[in-house]
């Protein structure tokens, strides 16, 4: 089901789809960047999100399954899984006490990657929507008749394309 709900710049996880993909595209991409003979430079940015399972809101990740149009018993079912975790601190082998966060999402658990994706997409339907807008001089078109592409998804990394100038930028 995920491939209809995330949109094809997201390379990683789903069924079908593979980062060789969007590997492709960005040599592509820089291809045309090396061979464009118009006065417009264009920059590629690369954002790497460190930390980006523990800083994810829980507030947001039940937004974005709302958005999703997902049972409110399966975003429940969830977010109990997401809000439930506690940690034990050890100190040289010893319980020093629990820690029950307050956001983000556990590295490791199998659920955590698909939750992240669906968040992801946020920001990448917010890039899409922006390449719509051609003074933002957001996204690239690798030929004339294509969509431009604002952005690829990486899991946690991000390749954002756009014109370089302050405004796009």
């Amino acid at each position: 089901m995920l491939d209809h709900l995330i949109s094809p710049v997201q390379s990683a996880i789903i069924l079908g789809r593979s980062i060789h993909d969007n590997i492709l595209i960005t040599t592509e991409i820089m291809h045309k960047f090396r061979m464009v003979k118009e006065k417009t430079a264009w920059v590629a940015l690369k954002l790497d999100m460190e930390k980006a399972y523990d800083r994810l809101e829980w507030d947001f990740i039940h937004a974005c399954l709302q958005q999703y149009g997902f049972h409110n018993r399966f975003i429940k079912l969830i977010m109990e899984c997401i809000t439930t975790t506690m940690y034990l601190v050890l100190v040289n082998g010893e319980s020093a006490g629990m820690i029950k966060p307050t956001r983000g999402i556990r590295q490791g658990d199998p659920l955590s990657p698909y939750v992240f994706i669906q968040c992801m997409e946020v920001l990448s339907a917010m890039l899409s929507a922006a390449t719509q807008k051609t003074k933002f001089g957001v996204g690239i078109k690798l030929c004339p008749a294509a969509d431009r592409i604002p952005c690829l998804l990486f899991a946690d990394d991000c390749l954002l394309f756009c014109k370089a100038d302050s405004t796009s930028c």
